[in-house]
């Protein structure tokens, strides 16, 4: 267990937002935009510190984001499956934050 101080600002504001966007947007069964999740686990867009120690796990979620976006494009009836591996690929960078922060992610909106 860590505390706040073990984590970059640039990381605790980038996992809040994740936080929030896992919450308020992702949690409707039927939103599934591959670009907007994107923008959320791309260091340019949320800021994550670089290097991040989240970098595996986000690259986990890129790597599930593109194999979603290829199952859906041809419209493979397994697409469902790979959408539930994108949402646990989030909820990995989430949980793996909470690890490193000692206590849950508060969701933020900034």
């Amino acid at each position: 267990m860590g505390d706040d101080g073990d984590l970059p600002l640039e990381d605790r504001i980038a996992l809040g937002q994740l936080a929030y966007l896992r919450q308020r947007s992702l949690s409707n069964p039927r939103y599934r935009d591959v670009h907007y999740v994107r923008l959320y686990v791309t260091p340019r867009y949320l800021h994550w510190s670089r290097p991040s120690v989240f970098d595996p796990q986000l690259d986990a979620v890129r790597r599930s984001l593109a194999t979603f976006e290829r199952l859906a494009k041809r419209k493979a009836p397994d697409a469902g499956d790979a959408w539930r591996d994108v949402l646990d690929a989030v909820d990995q960078v989430l949980a793996e934050g909470a690890r490193r922060l000692g206590h849950r992610v508060r969701p933020r909106r900034i």
